[in-house]
């Protein structure tokens, strides 16, 4: 049944109303779950469900279903229950707000007063509680939405995936062998879940874009600047959702200036909900071969989607942007030359606390100097690849640049077994096979990452929609066009499987 039959048979089905909060008889559990912002808001507003009806029924399916993919660590459901009360009240007087009474996971990154952020840590795990809200999460606040809980990471988000002394391993819901990505993990992993209805994430080497390919959902990697995240370029905030117009409601909620975040643009950027189609458009694909090289699966669905493409009057061509796996270390040493790399020097003093890996981990980072030398090699790399991004694609009159995601989505979910395995860092952990890097150094060109469907093993797969800098809305376009002329998954029978 698609959105229009599902809404359509709701609205016209009679309700038999005991208390405020009781389900309404034509609206199952899983159905609130995997609903839309669009659907649940009409509910709300029709007095067919209430936000603490959603709330609830995502609460029993995470006490039911979370113990096979370990997204969460803590879990404030008290709290959420009188925020959700709040909202329906609001909806009763009229008075709601853009995601009044929307369930929203929190990346453990995202400080809210009273909460705890561990940087899936046993460093952290015991450390004082937050006293004031990041500039994301006042705006959820002021955008009426509910958070009930927060999602697993990597230990000091280093990984494409979550096993942590602290919290355990992070399985996608799709395949529970396989990894949810990383670093925003357990928000992709909660989305494909049904636990939330939209999370947060953030993206500093692919944080967002992994976490969205591996679990066949939207992320968008803003240019830096759209959301207040903080002053360092290469990383950012961003919102997870399971369907394109879900995120278009989460962004127009968390975008713009705040007096927290000095390098967030003015003035605010509005993201449509309808677009044009791309008839005409010239589109560029680099297949990312000498940063890593894709599956025949992986291969073969983005071939099929160029199809698609194609036939909507789109010219696709094949291009080099000139990437490279050799250029990693200086990227990644460059990062550390930031203030993120106070995480290695934490790390480095207590590492009888770490989990196995992060050792080796920290030895590649930490290998040589991050200093003012290693930060102007960065500066010098992104000056050159800036300028054959600008020389091989834009110049050229390409509106959009089209690469995988992950050159595999078959990324081991327990990175404790590839250790013991014997099985090489980079691959183990998926940083070897992560095409996302290189547009954290091009931190000014925006990301949409869209899903591409399930790619092998019953793991989905996504791919990144690369704008032209400051284009943004040239990525809302191409997503918006192609979440209309290819198959969605969550609907049809198309869900994960927990297996």
């Amino acid at each position: 049944m698609d959105r229009r039959s599902f809404m359509a048979g709701l609205l016209a089905t009679p309700i038999v109303m005991q208390e405020t909060t009781v389900l309404a008889q034509a609206v199952s559990e899983d159905s609130l779950c995997y609903a839309s912002v669009d659907d649940l808001t009409a509910m709300f507003r029709a007095g067919k469900a209430s936000p603490v009806d959603l709330l609830r029924a995502q609460i029993k399916r995470i006490e039911t279903l979370n113990p096979k993919i370990n997204c969460i660590t803590y879990k404030h459901f008290d709290q959420a229950l009188k925020e959700a009360q709040q909202s329906e009240d609001r909806y009763r007087r009229g008075e709601a707000r853009p995601l009044e009474g929307i369930t929203v996971a929190l990346k453990d990154d995202c400080s809210r007063a009273g909460w705890k952020t561990t940087q899936g840590s046993l460093l952290f795990k015991d450390a004082p509680p937050a006293t004031e809200n990041v500039a994301v999460v006042d705006m959820l606040e002021a955008a009426g939405a509910v958070m009930p809980f927060q999602t697993t990471v990597p230990e000091f988000y280093l990984f494409v995936g979550a096993s942590t002394r602290a919290y355990g391993t992070t399985r996608t819901p799709w395949n529970l062998e396989y990894s949810p990505g990383g670093s925003s993990a357990g928000s992709g992993a909660a989305l494909a879940a049904g636990f939330t209805t939209l999370a947060t994430g953030s993206d500093m080497g692919g944080s967002i874009r992994l976490p969205a390919s591996q679990n066949g959902i939207y992320g968008y990697r803003p240019t830096h600047g759209r959301v207040a995240s903080g002053e360092v370029a290469m990383w950012t905030h961003g919102p997870l959702a399971r369907r394109f117009e879900d995120l278009v409601h989460f962004q127009n909620a968390i975008v713009g200036p705040s007096e927290k975040s000095m390098a967030a643009i003015r003035p605010r950027l509005d993201y449509p909900a309808q677009y044009a189609d791309l008839s005409g458009w010239r589109i560029a694909v680099d297949w990312g071969a000498n940063i890593a090289e894709v599956t025949p699966g992986m291969k073969e669905a983005m071939l099929q989607g160029i199809k698609v493409l194609s036939a909507a009057g789109c010219a696709v061509d094949e291009v080099d942007c000139g990437f490279s796996k050799k250029d990693f270390n200086t990227f990644a040493h460059g990062l550390m030359a930031t203030s993120i790399g106070v995480i290695v020097e934490i790390a480095n003093g207590h590492r009888d606390q770490l989990s196995p890996y992060m050792a080796d981990i920290l030895n590649q980072v930490a290998g040589t100097a991050s200093g003012p030398r290693e930060a102007e090699a960065a500066e010098a790399l992104l000056t050159r690849w800036h300028l054959q991004v600008q020389q091989r694609v834009f110049g050229m009159g390409y509106r959009i640049l089209l690469m995988p995601t992950i050159a595999t989505s078959l990324v081991g979910a327990d990175m404790f077994k590839s250790k013991e395995r014997n099985v090489p860092l980079l691959e183990g952990c998926g940083l070897g096979y992560a095409l996302t890097w290189p547009w954290n150094l091009l931190n000014r060109y925006p990301i949409v990452d869209v899903p591409l469907g399930i790619v092998e093993d019953r793991m989905p797969a996504g791919m990144q929609v690369i704008g032209q800098t400051f284009t943004d809305l040239d990525t809302f376009q191409f997503a918006f066009n192609w979440s209309r002329l290819t198959p969605p998954l969550f609907a049809a029978g198309r869900f994960p499987t927990f297996a």
